[in-house]
């Protein structure tokens, strides 16, 4: 929070559709960062994570300079090919570290869009897919998120443009894939599988969970965590089907090229802050010895970052100090 003479003040995080202010303040952010050299070569990140990161593997343009978007798409490939214990777990996903890891994602963004935008108050939109999932809803229109399928080269977005595209995770064989700057592309409802977005009965479903995880806390696992992230099917995974449906960017470990991206992942959240609203404690499992029960995602566990200060999941479970959300109704 920051004191602002009659109280605390932070960012309010509110529907990208009903907040016009808010959606174009983000937009306006997007590609201000997305223009924003980082100072960084793609080469220069190489060498530095190579020694670091076991099974390390960037190709491609090493002399692409990456502006301060592409670090953010970076950090999620380089979490997503960190390997815990479980089954399909990593430093970001399959695990209870998901959502509070996510939570960590998003504030530095926030922050990031602050800074670009003069604006110390400003707070990340969410898009409430179980309420606006239409192909036709106005979020795709060029004035707005731009086209839900094809490449997205006009509009407000016209100019957005992405360095780096994941091949697969290098932890199993993948690699990271830099590149000269391109347009990103969606293919929103063409999965077979996926031909719609989660309802709210959907999520009313998600919400009756009574456990926030349970042993062996990966992608098998029962309880509020694995049916928000959506490993198995109940019936109606949530998370994990709105990057399929969107596809294009949003399928790969470098799904944070696509702005939808965290308006996505702030709707989760959202959802998240809602369940742990109604639950005395705000509980988070496992809470074991450090490395431990299931070494990355303790409670006290150091989570991923590569943009400023590690934090634990016991460090963001409260989101007040950064933001608060205009409505936790998830259901109706």
């Amino acid at each position: 929070c920051r004191y602002a003479g009659s109280g605390f003040v932070m960012g309010v995080r509110r529907d990208v559709l009903a907040s016009d202010d808010d959606r174009e303040a983000y937009l306006r952010g997007c590609m201000l960062l997305a223009n924003t050299p980082s100072g960084s070569t793609a080469l220069d990140v190489h060498r530095i994570l190579q020694p670091q990161v076991p099974g390390w593997a960037m190709r491609g343009d090493g002399s692409v300079e990456l502006s301060m978007w592409d670090l953010f798409t970076l950090w999620h490939y380089v979490a997503m090919g960190l390997p815990t214990a479980g089954v399909n777990t990593n430093r970001a996903h399959g695990g209870p570290v998901f959502l509070p890891w996510h939570r960590l994602f998003l504030i530095r963004l926030e922050a990031q869009l602050q800074g670009v935008l003069d604006d110390p108050d400003f707070g990340l939109p969410y898009w409430d897919w179980a309420k606006d999932g239409q192909l036709n809803s106005p979020l795709w229109a060029d004035s707005r998120l731009g086209t839900s399928r094809g490449t997205v080269d006009a509009g407000r977005l016209a100019g957005f443009r992405v360095r780096l595209t994941g091949q697969g995770s290098f932890s199993q064989g993948g690699f990271l894939l830099a590149h000269q700057p391109r347009a990103i592309t969606r293919d929103a409802g063409a999965d077979p599988d996926h031909r719609t977005l989660p309802r709210k009965s959907d999520v009313a479903a998600c919400m009756d969970e009574g456990v926030y995880d349970t042993a062996n806390w990966d992608t098998a696992s029962v309880g509020f965590r694995n049916h928000l992230e959506g490993w198995r099917r109940w019936p109606v995974e949530l998370h994990n089907r709105v990057h399929v449906w969107i596809g294009g960017d949003m399928s790969p470990g470098t799904s944070p090229n696509d702005p939808v991206f965290f308006l996505h992942h702030c709707n989760v959240d959202r959802i998240w802050e809602a369940w742990m609203d109604r639950r005395p404690g705000r509980p988070y499992e496992p809470t074991g010895t450090p490395g431990a029960d299931s070494p990355g995602h303790n409670l006290n566990d150091n989570m991923v970052a590569l943009l400023g200060a590690t934090m634990t999941p016991a460090d963001v479970l409260d989101p007040s100090p950064w933001y608060s959300f205009d409505n936790l109704s998830v259901e109706t």
